[in-house]
């Protein structure tokens, strides 16, 4: 008599003819709310679009309440537009690299959207400078670093902590000793894309812009640390790491001088596509790694797309 142990994931899951359902993935997010930081900004404003279609509530964050107020009139006239219904979308001030503000703004969030806790984050918050290395101010390199690396840290910090103080607990059995313990949360739905940088990953030519590279390395690091740490709970870590993006403020700043004109050629020069991005080219990255059956395998992933900078 041999004793054969099978392989759990080598035994066939849908045995027979599986449904469509089984098979294709669904990138609706009803039922959801998302809370997408630097909530402003040119590329968060496209993601935010697609995910309104996609039926998620809006929890915007962001240091500027005059940007905030823009950004929601614009959403609110794209859902009326698209007739899209039963969306919500609430806005936040906050300092995202002030850990006590993003908490306490985090735990606010289910007030204004039914109770319901946020289990998606689309990260956007952060900014670049650029000084060259002997130049730069110790406090401004600090306070770069605060928002891009350590806001990162803080949103992801504040989000867990909230769904897991939210969580039931179960009693389970080991098969093996048959001792009752208290089993870990499975938060299986949640799901937190971060924007990182192919600056995260190359340096920049020919502007100089230690701190963000820095910070942005450290982000990519973070979220694989993340996504290890916390996979014992379902929760997925990942991020994006766009090239350059031709966002209205990009296209203002490059099309208003000879100096942008000529940063612009020498960017895409080194692009194998040869032109920029254009912010709807991230929303289907987004929606995968947020879907909780398109990406259920993929944590602690950076999906570079940058046109295949990188690759040079």
């Amino acid at each position: 008599m041999t004793n054969e142990t099978t392989v759990p994931s080598a035994e066939p899951s849908m045995p027979g003819v599986p449904s469509l359902r089984d098979i294709l993935p669904s990138f609706r997010l009803d039922g959801h709310v998302t809370v997408v930081t630097g909530g402003s900004g040119g590329l968060a404003h496209t993601l935010c679009q697609a995910l309104l279609a996609q039926g998620s509530d809006l929890a915007l964050l962001d240091l500027s309440v005059e940007g905030l107020e823009f950004a929601k009139k614009e959403l609110e006239n794209f859902v009326a537009v698209n007739k899209i219904s039963n969306v919500k979308i609430s806005t936040w001030p906050c300092d995202i690299g002030d850990a006590a503000i993003v908490d306490e703004v985090v735990r606010a969030i289910p007030l204004k959207h039914e109770g319901i806790v946020p289990a998606k984050l689309v990260h956007t918050a952060g900014y670049c400078q650029n000084i060259p290395a002997l130049d730069y101010d110790p406090r401004q390199a600090e306070s770069l670093v605060r928002v891009n690396l350590m806001g990162s840290l803080y949103i992801c910090q504040s989000m867990t902590k909230l769904l897991l103080s939210k969580a039931r607990r179960r009693r389970s059995v080991s098969a093996e000793t048959r001792e009752a313990g208290e089993a870990l949360p499975q938060l299986t739905h949640v799901s937190y894309v971060l924007i990182g940088s192919m600056s995260g990953c190359i340096v920049n030519t020919p502007q100089p812009q230690v701190a963000y590279n820095m910070s942005k390395a450290g982000v990519i690091h973070m979220m694989r640390s993340l996504a290890c740490e916390w996979s014992r709970y379902g929760i997925r870590v990942n991020a994006i790491s766009p090239g350059y993006i031709a966002t209205a403020l990009t296209k203002k700043v490059i099309s208003g001088s000879p100096e942008g004109a000529a940063l612009q050629q020498e960017w895409t020069s080194r692009v194998p596509m040869g032109r920029m991005a254009e912010p709807r080219e991230f929303v289907g990255a987004m929606l995968y790694l947020l879907s909780e059956s398109a990406s259920s395998y993929t944590t602690g992933e950076n999906m570079v797309v940058d046109g295949g900078y990188v690759c040079w």
